[in-house]
């Protein structure tokens, strides 16, 4: 009897959920399209600033850039990931001639 009910309840949810979501949906995409460049930047850099640090890159110019177009991200990036690791967020950074 709890696990019935305990279903129904969970399919509740997920119902509200999605019809939540399609009217979500439904607002207009003009606004995403052209934040969907800025976005996409700010991603990049904050790969890319992740990258070079957990790698010791030695170019002072593209870590600057890199943090100025990722910021904040790249706050949380410069606690969380070690200088030189080779790992950038539990990922494994290979270098070039290893």
């Amino acid at each position: 009897m709890r696990q019935i009910r305990f279903r129904r309840h969970a399919m509740l949810l997920l119902i509200c959920l999605f019809c939540t979501s399609a009217a979500l949906a439904q607002v207009s995409t003009q606004s995403q399209v052209q934040d969907a460049g800025t976005s996409g930047l700010w991603v990049l850099a904050n790969i890319s600033f992740a990258g070079m640090r957990a790698q010791n890159n030695p170019s002072v110019g593209w870590r600057i850039l890199a943090f100025i177009f990722g910021f904040p991200g790249t706050i949380v990036t410069f606690f969380a990931v070690a200088e030189g690791s080779d790992r950038a967020y539990g990922i494994d950074v290979p270098r070039k001639g290893r």
